[in-house]
């Protein structure tokens, strides 16, 4: 009997066990779910990075629209950007004024065939980022390979600060900056640079004129206020600036001694 009494409670364990390994879950409830929400980091918003637009600076930021007119017929912009920010090492431009380009007489540019005019502009680019810091290192590599690859190469010098850049046929030196933020930086130069990979004879360049001097509108200085209008004086300075006697001729200074006298005598009578 003790036997079977055992055996029972043992089935009766067994079942038991069973039914609680095949009991449903229970869902947990929405608080529940926020509140285990809240406390989990949450991943990272990913950052959009932040690229500038090479069309709108050469417009706004300088006489650069012969380059920019280039880059477009040539199908550069692109490339130029996509070396800016899908690369690791940037772009460097170098950008010659429009001056410039119009001192390199008729036919030379003109006559380049599209593929030609393409690596000119390359031709003006390096690879990779550089600040005006970094020239000064960089003039100790010669020669320095541009984008348009190994047969386009230019020269670089740093002497106090000023930076020039030497091709072939020019020497153009950096004017300003235009631009420096990496990972595309883009400065001013005052020639053209002109590789001896398509001119093979040197073409003809006439003086770059001088920059015109900006006015104070475009430089933003304060404007100056006119001078005052200084009324204009007529007759004898003299005659103008004596005082003019309210008591005139002798008549009338005696008329003014009695009415001082008068007063005098009424303020004594006033003061008894």
């Amino acid at each position: 009997m003790k036997c079977a009494v055992a055996l029972l409670a043992a089935v009766m364990s067994v079942s038991a066990l069973h039914a609680g390994a095949h009991r449903p879950l229970v869902k947990p409830s929405r608080a529940t779910t926020l509140q285990m929400t809240d406390t989990l980091p949450l991943p990272p918003t990913p950052q959009a990075k932040r690229t500038a637009n090479l069309t709108a600076i050469l417009t706004l930021d300088g006489p650069f629209r012969t380059f920019l007119g280039y880059l477009q017929q040539t199908n550069l912009v692109e490339v130029f950007q996509s070396q800016a920010y899908l690369t690791d090492q940037g772009i460097t431009i170098f950008v010659p004024v429009d001056r410039a380009f119009a001192a390199v007489k008729p036919p030379r540019l003109s006559d380049l065939s599209v593929q030609q005019l393409k690596n000119l502009m390359m031709y003006h680019s390096l690879p990779k980022h550089y600040e005006l810091a970094d020239f000064e290192r960089l003039s100790q590599t010669r020669p320095v390979t541009t984008l348009a690859g190994g047969l386009y190469t230019v020269n670089v010098t740093y002497d106090a600060g000023t930076v020039h850049v030497h091709s072939t046929w020019a020497d153009a030196k950096i004017v300003s900056s235009v631009s420096v933020d990496a990972p595309m930086a883009i400065y001013e130069l005052d020639r053209v640079l002109l590789p001896d990979t398509l001119f093979h004879t040197q073409p003809p360049v006439a003086d770059v004129p001088a920059a015109p001097a900006p006015s104070k509108e475009d430089s933003g200085e304060p404007l100056t206020e006119p001078d005052p209008v200084v009324a204009a004086q007529y007759g004898s300075p003299g005659v103008a600036d004596a005082p003019v006697s309210a008591c005139g001729d002798d008549d009338g200074r005696f008329a003014c001694y009695a009415a001082a006298a008068a007063v005098g005598a009424v303020m004594a009578l006033v003061a008894l």
